[in-house]
């Protein structure tokens, strides 16, 4: 068995060269075979740890280069220790960065069709190759897709354990360069960056599910029915907690993380008084292990 050999078939499947020494020894040296044994023992190692519970992971993004859109990938496995592995982490962002090229809308089905960026491989496949390698059962468990405007950014955030990850898109009136440009991707970022601390349902109360609100005004209402209080005084206890509702679960009525004397719209606001234009978080998506 030639290291040519060995190093051949590492470089298109990615699993370890151990595996592939035993895998070319069964296929009697036949690469195109040992990618298809190391293929069935990920499939088979796939189904048989399938009913496995998968409450580990990670969450990796890709963005294109011009920051006009960004894809987010959420990973399920095992173990904390798998799903803070290099191959883990590395497989998440190809699956992120082949989504994203593909401009299309898709599943996370349709995604397993595609090539793997960077390698051989399609991603079903590559995925296959991760499990093989791992020996755990492993998902793509969610996948998010930001597109910008010809007047807009895009922008990810991860957080350090790759525990949390969000994406979100900005649009302006007009086309930013320079320093501009580098005050709206920064924003972009920030708002990322915030998403991912405090947690948000919807970007503001109009977006929000009116079912939700309904449900706070009957919770208010609830709890001051027997109060003697007047409906007219009951409605205004009502407006003011509502307000404290929206403060705490719409992204631009929150307190910005990096100045909480502003609201994360004042912040975009003065922003956007700086580069000439109003900016509009047209999109948001947050993804977190367990959560």
């Amino acid at each position: 068995m030639s290291i040519e050999l060995l190093k051949e078939l590492r470089e298109k499947t990615g699993i370890g060269m151990l595996d592939c020494k035993k895998a070319l020894t069964e296929a009697n040296n036949d690469v195109e075979k040992a990618i298809e044994i190391l293929r069935k023992k990920g499939i088979a190692v796939a189904a048989k740890r399938a009913d496995n519970a998968t409450n580990c992971g990670s969450v990796a993004s890709f963005s294109k280069a011009d920051n006009s859109g960004v894809c987010l990938v959420q990973m399920s496995c095992e173990t904390d220790f798998s799903a803070n592995t290099s191959d883990m982490k590395q497989f998440a962002t190809n699956a992120a960065q082949s989504i994203l090229e593909s401009d299309k809308d898709l599943d996370t089905a349709a995604a397993l069709d595609l090539p793997l960026a960077n390698t051989n491989l399609t991603v079903k496949v590559g995925l296959e190759s991760l499990i093989a390698k791992i020996a755990e059962s492993i998902k793509i468990n969610r996948l998010a897709i930001c597109k910008a405007t010809p007047n807009g950014f895009t922008n990810a955030y991860i957080h350090p354990d790759n525990s949390i990850g969000v994406v979100a898109s900005l649009e302006g009136e007009k086309a930013f360069v320079g320093a501009d440009r580098e005050k709206v991707l920064q924003l972009a970022k920030d708002i990322c960056m915030h998403a991912a601390v405090t947690n948000p349902v919807a970007i503001n109360s109009d977006s929000l599910d009116q079912s939700l609100i309904a449900k706070e005004k009957d919770i208010v209402n609830e709890q001051l029915k027997d109060s003697g209080k007047s409906q007219q005084i009951i409605d205004k206890i009502a407006e003011g907690k509502l307000a404290k509702y929206f403060e705490d679960v719409c992204l631009l009525n929150q307190k910005f993380i990096k100045n909480d004397k502003l609201t994360v719209q004042q912040h975009i606001d003065a922003i956007g008084k700086e580069v000439g234009s109003k900016l509009v978080v047209t999109k948001f998506t947050r993804f977190a292990i367990g959560r």
